[in-house]
């Protein structure tokens, strides 16, 4: 584009909006009108202003995407295009970048025009790949888990494959494990496992835990145990997938035609292997004979240990694994890393799928076994799309248009503070804490309620009214809207309370009314 686009701001906002859009390699202008802030920016005062101006090297005129002019009477006047531009200067250049790829709007901001383009063109990738991967899917390292419409296609053409473990599922009433199943279905697992208790056969247990979830959900269903009489029982169950068959199993499984994951180790004869070469050659040992005794289909798994007991060398093992066979079909779980560190899940995530893509990962398995990690299964779904998109365009997985940002975010977006207001107003710290004062309609007990907040309005003991709902503002709006507040303190009281109880619901983090979410 040989002309500059003219991107007008207000005083305050100035300096950052010239600092954003020198980011951006499109040519730009800034015109600063004499207003403190965007919002006061009038179609009278974008016309007289930008008319003192030569505007013949300009192709069009951003306004900040706040502004409410009339934009069609604007351009009308000037000549010129004329469209709303970012609601934010930190995403000036993220607009100006992608300019052919939006159609510019005089009523809707550019950037949440462009945060829909990106959202439907990320779609729009990840069914190509699904699309063109389905086209492969006769060849001999991609292959089905599941039968008919509950089959999912997987293997080395495909994105990893996300499974979501019920860990100790025979301990589950049959309410429990649909609930979970459930969560992890909408969370965005293709594959339900089944997880079993360490060291204690509960082979009686495993027809109920398939019938739940057969009886209930369309998708695969394995079953993670390395007990052969629970292996078995599954297998009588139409298992679709057996996680795992070691050295000491693998005799127990002749012509098996269920998918089954292989694990380098054998407990019968305490053979444990850790240095990655060694690991890596025992595993493939193992499907060298899994192939002699007619297992259909075997995905190898080198198992990735906890940080501080082998992570690294167990990382490496997988790579020596994919060094000795390109195509095998590789199972990575992330649990044993994600569950035993003591730390957010969301960063070791992204690194872990993100290392899992790189390995040619088909399988990615997952757990929610503790409070800290609830909600892994839709940070894995999110990591593999990253990674997927990231794979399809060549780049690194950064400016995808999707992100696995929690509490940090790329770009700080902000209002300028006048610190000028100081001098024509009267500044006061705030330091004062006013006494507790009973509201006459009563008090309010917050709670955090799975997915939900609740108000409980008392008057002395007794519960009188109960309001649920997933915003602060949509409760605060039904409490005015009732009359159920008198004390203006209590209101205040109230909007801080429930904003919080918002937050914890958006982060996972505990709520306890009148005490610190971090």
């Amino acid at each position: 584009m040989g002309k500059k686009i003219l991107l007008v701001t207000a005083e305050l906002a100035e300096k950052l909006v010239r600092r954003y859009a020198a980011e951006s390699a499109l040519a730009s202008d800034v015109k600063v009108l004499p207003i403190s802030v965007a919002s006061f920016m009038t179609s009278e005062l974008l016309i007289n202003e930008l008319k003192k101006i030569k505007l013949n090297d300009l192709s069009m005129i951003l306004v900040p995407g706040l502004v409410r002019s009339d934009l069609e009477r604007v351009e009308e006047e000037l000549g010129l295009p004329t469209f709303k531009g970012s609601k934010y200067a930190a995403d000036i250049p993220l607009v100006l970048d992608n300019l052919d790829k939006i159609e510019l709007s005089k009523e809707n901001p550019a950037c949440e025009l462009l945060n829909s383009d990106i959202k439907a063109s990320i779609e729009k990738q990840l069914k190509m790949a699904e699309e063109v991967a389905k086209e492969k899917l006769s060849e001999p390292h991609n292959f089905l888990i599941g039968k008919g419409k509950a089959a999912v296609a997987a293997g080395r053409d495909f994105p990893p494959r996300v499974i979501g473990e019920i860990a100790d599922a025979p301990l589950l009433s049959d309410e429990k494990i649909i609930e979970v199943a459930k969560r992890y279905l909408q969370s965005g697992a293709e594959i339900i496992d089944i997880g079993m208790l360490a060291g204690k056969e509960m082979a009686d247990e495993v027809p109920r835990l398939v019938s739940i979830l057969r009886g209930n959900f369309d998708a695969p269903i394995s079953v993670d145990t390395f007990n052969k009489a629970e292996i078995k029982k599954a297998i009588e169950c139409e298992i679709d997938l057996i996680l795992s068959i070691n050295g000491a199993t693998i005799d127990e499984f002749q012509n098996l035609d269920v998918p089954a994951v292989l694990v380098p180790i054998d407990p019968k004869r305490g053979h444990y292997p850790r240095a990655p070469k060694e690991k890596a050659k025992y595993l493939m040992k193992l499907v060298g004979k899994s192939e002699k005794l007619g297992y259909e289909r075997v995905i190898a798994d080198s198992i990735l240990e906890p940080v501080n007991r082998g992570f690294v060398e167990s990382l490496l093992s997988f790579y020596e694994l994919r060094g000795l066979n390109p195509e095998l079909p590789i199972l990575i779980g992330v649990g044993n890393v994600i569950e035993l560190y003591d730390a957010d899940s969301v960063g070791m995530t992204a690194l872990l799928v993100g290392a899992a893509s790189e390995l040619g990962a088909s399988l990615v398995l997952t757990v929610e076994a503790s409070d800290k990690t609830r909600g892994n299964v839709a940070e894995v779904k999110k990591a593999r799309e990253m990674m997927t998109i990231s794979k399809l365009r060549s780049t690194v997985p950064k400016d995808l248009g999707l992100d696995l940002l929690i509490l940090k975010e790329k770009r700080k977006v902000f209002d300028q503070y006048d610190k000028n207001v100081e001098k024509m107003a009267r500044a006061i710290h705030a330091s004062a804490k006013r006494e507790f004062k009973l509201d006459p309609k009563g008090f309010f007990k917050i709670f955090v309620d799975k997915s939900e907040i609740v108000a409980v309005l008392y008057a002395g003991r007794d519960p009188k009214i109960v309001i649920r709902g997933k915003t602060a503002e949509g409760i605060c709006d039904e409490i005015i809207k009732r009359g159920l507040i008198d004390e203006i303190e209590h209101a205040a009281y109230l909007g801080r309370e429930l904003q919080k109880a918002e937050i914890a619901l958006k982060t996972g983090r505990s709520y306890l009314q009148e005490k610190k979410l971090f």
